[in-house]
């Protein structure tokens, strides 16, 4: 990463440290460009785009897909230590439309057997488990 910090842009450097600052949460671009907006950071929608395809290739950032009528949210990947965003699942409650994110042992040995015993690779950033969550239910009783 040493080496893209040196050839790191004015922008790039802004979006990047907007996600640090956020990292316990997914962004969107418009919420990205919304946060730099309040902050006074004078940078267009089109870069912020443009700066997050860049991160994400790069993979200083991580982004999730959880369904196609959504925008993709972006979240920082963080390298010191195992990065939350490498290791958590979603679940998506289809009754309110929440985006959960899930650090979980068993999901994460889930992944293990299915790449060991089926030798696949599955792409957190692509997994979302759907269902209703106790908030939901709880409403409904």
């Amino acid at each position: 990463m040493a080496e893209n910090n040196a050839r790191r842009t004015k922008h790039q450097k802004t979006v990047l440290d907007c996600l640090k600052e956020n990292s316990s949460r997914h962004l969107t671009a418009k919420e990205i460009v919304s946060l730099l907006q309040n902050e006074k950071k004078d940078v267009s929608t089109a870069t912020v785009y443009r700066q997050l395809e860049k991160l994400t290739a790069c993979g200083e950032i991580r982004k999730y897909i959880t369904s196609a009528q959504e925008s993709a949210c972006f979240q920082y990947a963080g390298k010191s230590k195992k990065s939350e965003c490498e290791t958590h699942f979603h679940l998506k409650c289809t009754s309110c439309g929440k985006l959960f994110h899930v650090s979980c042992e068993y999901l994460e040995n889930l992944e293990a057997h299915v790449k060991e015993h089926h030798n696949f690779d599955v792409d957190n950033t692509r997994t979302v488990l759907y269902g209703v969550c106790g908030e939901c239910k709880n409403r409904k009783k």
